[in-house]
């Protein structure tokens, strides 16, 4: 990691023109396409999470799905206390995109707002398919934590609640730059042919803009993006696991788990929109 580090800011400084172009096209996509639609939900969601008082998996759920990646992991780590099988299959099951992305944006980019609602359809239905499926196959590697009794807190006021949804904005837009940057600069050294796979693969933003623009039928166009949005990039990889409950995914198991979630994701919106021809 000593000679990596020094490696990638030498990089940086050589290739100052990709890095900037790169670095200032996320910052656009962030404020243009992220930051509207998530920070308001994520602000009202923490003031409502902390005025429960036993907040269920349900409403986790749905507010995770509400709210798209990272509001989901933001409140399963306000709940500490929650079973570890429980805590797993949130996890899994919301992380997902902001459906105020998917239907908007996504449904622009894609000239077919049909197609945004497949898209949200899909990776919604994907992800609760598959945190079943993680909390079946992985329960036994997953012990609760020690049962206790969390000590009571105020309901969070608004003040608090947009600090807090705003250090997380930063997260979010820290991670699409940084992972946006390295895309660009991998990008040229990668034959043409490689360089989408890639940049979805690390800023699944940048990379679903280019996939919903490809000379591509709709329905695979539209499966090709449930797919990536399930997947999430590592971008979005990245922030759900920084405010995660210490220990509850090993990296394999979160890469693993998104996979899977893609997958059906992709077959789930290919079918919809071949059924609906």
């Amino acid at each position: 990691m000593r000679l990596l580090l020094p490696g990638l800011m030498l990089c940086l400084l050589l290739r100052a023109d990709t890095t900037m172009q790169a670095a200032s096209a996320a910052c656009h996509l962030f404020v243009t396409a992220v930051l509207p639609g998530l920070f308001p939900y994520m602000v009202l969601s923490l003031m409502l999470f902390s005025r429960v008082k036993q907040p269920s998996p349900a409403l986790l759920m749905l507010l995770g799905w509400g709210g798209g990646s990272p509001t989901g992991a933001r409140l399963l780590g306000l709940c500490p206390t929650l079973p570890r099988r429980e805590q797993l299959r949130l996890a899994v099951s919301c992380a997902t995109m902001s459906p105020m992305f998917l239907l908007g944006t996504v449904g622009i980019w894609l000239h077919a707002r049909v197609a945004g609602v497949v898209v949200l359809s899909s990776t919604l239905l994907g992800g609760w398919l598959t945190g079943l499926l993680s909390a079946v196959t992985e329960k036994s590697a997953c012990p609760s934590p020690p049962p206790s009794t969390p000590a009571a807190q105020p309901p969070l006021p608004f003040g608090a609640a947009v600090e807090q949804a705003a250090r997380t904005m930063l997260l979010v837009c820290g991670t699409m730059v940084m992972l946006r940057v390295f895309a660009a600069l991998l990008a040229q050294a990668l034959p043409p042919a490689l360089a989408l796979p890639v940049t979805t693969l690390l800023e699944v933003t940048t990379g679903t803009a280019e996939i919903a623009s490809l000379p591509l039928p709709l329905p695979l166009r539209t499966a090709l993006v449930a797919a990536a949005t399930a997947f999430g990039g590592m971008a979005i990889l990245l922030q759900n696991r920084s405010v995660y409950p210490a220990g509850l995914l090993s990296l394999p198991q979160q890469l693993k788990w998104q996979a899977i979630h893609a997958i059906l994701s992709f077959l789930l919106a290919l079918g919809i929109m071949l059924l609906r021809g």
